[in-house]
């Protein structure tokens, strides 16, 4: 499935039918911030009785992470309502997907298909199973973040996102079984769970998400041979795609002063020669690693470094709106790799020669 683009885009902008919200991440500039008193003067080791019992206030506009459990089913509904209108958003990106790239409406009996995992003779070589992965995983972590500004008390929300997210995965696959061109794959329900399980990890984990982000590439048609061209559909297709895990060094308290803020360590995975047009290209079939080193977007744009950036705008809707794509989408051109072809194999006459 390869809901991602849309629906994170989607998901921002339903974020923006309730901008009296605050969209705000927490950052370390203002982690270290003094808190300003009354009359502009500010708490010190002189202040009084009454101010060292007096609870400080913080400029964190987020809660910071929390542990992953929740007590009562008004808790869960208290948390299914603050992200009502994102739910309604992503339903309605899906159900546009579903209908342009999915062939939903094309009704039939409902069935079932074995599709693999990564190996050379499945139909994606695995790029279909990260993306279900990485699909959920986004749902989850948006979820999350909506939580936390807007409900009453966010204690549980990756648990909440993360079910929330694996179910609507979920009956995207089940309706997949009953168009006859997709059906119903045990493999995508399991890749949902990783992702589902991932954004958990990534938001209860203290200090994860500052130093991990999972990221999709797409790159344009220049970077790939001549004759790839996009889909007709909505969203964008498999050979095209690489996924990639970023550890940042601004996320690091060593790091954080330092030029080494700017800089990404990544290691991803992408298959090429699964794809019909790819096959009419003479494309082998390659499964490939990378690993390489890249450049922290949102740290050169909204850090709190010595050189001028857009940091005031950070926790604006539109500064949200751009951080949060920075956090799963790698812009090409913005990182170096070295690749690791672990498998080369070319199509003949329908089978496989290595």
């Amino acid at each position: 499935m390869r809901v991602v683009a849309l629906v994170a885009c989607l998901a921002i902008l339903g974020a923006a039918l309730r901008p009296e919200v605050s969209l705000a991440q927490p950052s370390a500039a203002s982690e270290h911030r003094s808190v300003p008193r009354a009359g502009g003067q500010h708490a010190g080791p002189q202040a009084g009785a009454s101010a060292t019992t007096a609870p400080a206030t913080t400029e964190n506009l987020e809660p910071p992470p929390v542990s992953p459990t929740f007590s009562s089913l008004s808790l869960l509904g208290d948390h299914l309502h603050a992200v009502r209108w994102e739910l309604g958003i992503v339903g309605a990106a899906i159900v546009t997907v579903g209908i342009k790239d999915w062939d939903w409406g094309n009704g039939s009996g409902f069935q079932t298909i074995e599709e693999g995992w990564f190996s050379k003779n499945t139909r994606h070589g695995g790029m279909d199973k990260i993306g279900h992965s990485f699909s959920t995983f986004v749902i989850a972590d948006l979820l999350t973040d909506r939580i936390r500004a807007n409900a009453s008390d966010p204690t549980g929300a990756p648990i909440t996102a993360a079910l929330v997210a694996f179910g609507i995965m979920g009956l995207v696959e089940t309706v997949d079984g009953f168009t006859g061109r997709h059906r119903f794959s045990r493999e995508d329900i399991v890749a949902n769970g990783v992702g589902a399980l991932f954004s958990i990890f990534r938001n209860t984990v203290p200090g994860l998400r500052e130093k991990l982000d999972w990221r999709i590439m797409y790159t344009p048609a220049s970077f790939e041979r001549p004759g790839i061209t996009t889909d007709a559909g909505i969203l964008p297709p498999y050979e095209r795609q690489r996924y990639i895990m970023a550890l940042k060094g601004s996320g690091f308290e060593t790091l954080r002063n330092t030029p080494l803020r700017y800089a990404e360590l990544h290691v991803g995975f992408d298959a090429r020669g699964f794809e019909r047009r790819e096959r009419e290209l003479g494309y082998p079939i390659e499964r490939s690693f990378y690993v390489g080193v890249g450049l922290n977007l949102n740290e050169v744009l909204f850090g709190s470094g010595p050189q001028p950036n857009f940091a005031r705008y950070r926790d604006t809707l539109p500064g949200w709106a751009v951080r949060k794509t920075f956090e799963y989408v790698q812009v090409p051109y913005t990182s170096v790799y070295h690749e690791n072809r672990f498998s080369t194999v070319r199509r003949v006459g329908g089978t496989f020669r290595d």
